[in-house]
């Protein structure tokens, strides 16, 4: 079984992209989410496609999903045109964003493979999860995600088993959040989940409860896949 880990870069500034994206590939990452949202300065999505020949996310993530982003919603959505244009392997759009079907149907007519993505805050139970991967699978993406924030340990359980159906009609990420949502973070594709994601370094984690790449990798090691 092959296990893959997707690191979250949240860089803010070109330099701290660089070193981030070295230290992922070093620590055993399969592909680098580049979180848009978090920079504090303009840089170049050419220069930081060149950094590394691992895939690349390009993750602009809006306030209301959690994200950093503090400009116009025009402005958010063209600059992930523009990391498609950049030649970045995925975009990752919002399933609350507006238009997003249109959106992802554009992206997908540049050649970029597409993520539709959402992050649940409340209920992370079984129909809920079914529910939102229904709407998802709409939208014609290469990949479903699917955020739950974990308020008990069971609500991982919940992913998990929602997981291993849904993981059969199409790739999927799906996995808890949150300090309880450590062990579908970890084991989520044990059970058919595409891949999970990551922190490069402790300190700069994406969301609460992301482990480091080294750290998951050494998890892996231990299970022997």
């Amino acid at each position: 079984m092959t296990v893959k880990i997707c690191a979250s870069v949240t860089a803010r500034t070109l330099k701290e992209v660089k070193q981030m994206a070295k230290k992922a590939e070093r620590d055993g990452a399969d592909l680098l989410e580049i979180r848009v949202d978090y920079a504090r300065e303009q840089y170049s999505l050419d220069e930081i496609r060149k950094l590394s020949g691992l895939p690349m996310i390009a993750t602009n993530r809006a306030s209301c999903e959690g994200g950093m982003f503090k400009g116009s919603e025009e402005e958010r959505i063209s600059q992930l045109f523009a990391a498609a244009d950049a030649d970045f392997d995925f975009a990752d759009v919002e399933l609350s964003t507006k238009g997003s079907k249109e959106i992802l149907r554009k992206l997908t007519n540049t050649g970029t493979s597409t993520i539709v993505s959402i992050h649940i805050f409340d209920t992370a139970d079984l129909p809920t999860l079914k529910s939102v991967f229904k709407k998802e699978l709409r939208c014609h993406t290469d990949v479903c995600k699917i955020v739950a924030l974990a308020q008990e340990f069971k609500d991982n359980l919940e992913c998990l088993r929602f997981l291993g159906e849904a993981s059969k009609k199409t790739d999927v990420a799906c996995f808890c959040t949150g300090e309880l949502g450590l062990t579908s973070r970890l084991i989520s594709p044990l059970f058919g989940g595409c891949f999970t994601y990551a922190a490069v370094e402790r300190g700069k984690e994406a969301a609460k409860g992301q482990l480091t790449v080294s750290e998951m990798r050494s998890f892996y090691e231990v299970l022997g896949v």
